[in-house]
């Protein structure tokens, strides 16, 4: 998967939207220590931007090296490409040690996980008991009737001949 916007990867980080600064004011609020940050599927770093003027130290980790050279460059952010499920090993080489992260973050990624592994990795790394885990991601937008009616209809086309275009 993390193929899939190789050809596009500056276009995706110049474009993509990014998340409103109440969403990482409110995660912010729910952990006790503001240390440590580990922003699973980076992507070219939305997130691990604003999480950055918050916590001390955040590490993006992605599938897509492509996707990572167009994160932004922060004193206080490291990237590191990574295999779509880490070794216990790997994890603590790549991210932290056991019981380490205040925050687990997943923006818009959760869909390309290995859900059963990456939850062992999230139960393992986060501290105990204040570590949060946060997954957000976009849903479909509800306006009113008028517009709903509108827009509706190309949330149930089939886009699945479309993705092998991305990756061309």
């Amino acid at each position: 998967m993390a193929e899939l916007f190789v050809n596009q990867a500056k276009q995706y980080a110049e474009t993509r939207p990014s998340y409103p600064q109440e969403l990482f004011q409110f995660i912010a609020s729910k952990t006790p220590v503001h240390d440590l940050v580990w922003d699973v599927g980076t992507g070219s770093g939305q997130a691990a931007r604003s999480l950055a003027g918050i916590y001390k130290h955040v590490t993006g980790t992605d599938t897509s090296l492509k996707q990572l050279e167009f994160a932004p460059k922060l004193p206080n952010v490291s990237y590191h490409h990574t295999p779509s499920v880490m070794s216990m090993s790997g994890l603590e080489q790549t991210v932290s040690t056991q019981s380490s992260v205040d925050l687990v973050t997943i923006a818009q990624a959760m869909h390309w996980f290995d859900l059963h592994a990456f939850y062992q990795q999230v139960k393992w790394i986060l501290k105990n008991p204040d570590g949060v885990i946060a997954a957000w991601c976009y849903t479909v937008l509800e306006v009113n009737d008028s517009v709903d009616s509108v827009l509706n209809p190309f949330y149930s086309i089939d886009s699945d001949p479309y993705w092998e275009l991305t990756a061309a």
